[in-house]
């Protein structure tokens, strides 16, 4: 396996070539041939720019858990180019976390949350909760069905269960801020999005619901 100062251009050159063909099968073949993942997170960490954008894509692909701290750092990377790809390489790892038969569990239920239809996800995203507890995304997705269902204590404390588990889940983030402005604190609504904000300067959403806040409090100030 690769040093990273020995194939740094090596992983270059490679994502090039998947730049002009789009051959991600190929991009992979090398990749899972020639880095570990420790390898290729110490790229993502001190690279050059084209360099974490090659390590973050290949990480996309084979990347576990260990990936996903390093990865959170680099949603709020100087160059675009990183956080794009590190965000899809972020939220890819979040959900193919578990074991195949959990995997499976976790896409039946975002297919359900996704249709809206939060009673039905409801009960499988709590069994898959049970299943496999560290499991960050299972209880992003139970949280999602608790705020559906605007039942918003548990949809707080689910979306709590996910941050211990991803502490750089910015939806988690937004999402306490969708149960604190449900039941009117504002204030702590925006802390919530500026965190989210932080993780991932590029969360365009957060920041139009934290404008909002803001100009709601500032046309009604607290009277204390």
């Amino acid at each position: 396996m690769s040093q990273p100062a020995t194939r740094t251009s090596r992983i270059v050159n490679q994502y090039r070539r998947y730049l002009d063909a789009s051959d991600s099968l190929d991009f992979f073949r090398t990749v899972n041939e020639s880095y570990t993942v420790d390898t290729l997170l110490t790229l993502l960490r001190r690279g050059d720019s084209e360099s974490r954008r090659a390590s973050a894509l290949a990480l996309s692909m084979v990347g576990d858990v260990r990936a996903t701290e390093a990865l959170g750092h680099r949603l709020s990377d100087r160059d675009r180019g990183v956080r794009l790809i590190a965000d899809d390489a972020f939220r890819a790892i979040l959900v193919r976390d578990a074991a195949p038969s959990h995997h499976q569990n976790l896409l039946q239920v975002m297919h359900l949350n996704d249709g809206g239809e939060f009673a039905a996800a409801l009960t499988p995203a709590m069994i898959l909760v049970q299943q496999a507890p560290r499991y960050a995304e299972a209880h992003h997705q139970l949280a999602i069905a608790y705020l559906g269902l605007q039942e918003y204590a548990s949809a707080d404390c689910a979306f709590r269960n996910c941050l211990w588990h991803c502490r750089f889940h910015y939806l988690a983030w937004s999402g306490l801020a969708d149960c604190r402005r449900a039941i009117g604190d504002q204030r702590e609504a925006l802390k919530h999005l500026h965190r989210a904000i932080a993780i991932c300067p590029d969360f365009e959403s957060a920041r139009i619901q934290a404008r909002a806040i803001r100009r709601s409090l500032n046309r009604n100030p607290p009277t204390h």
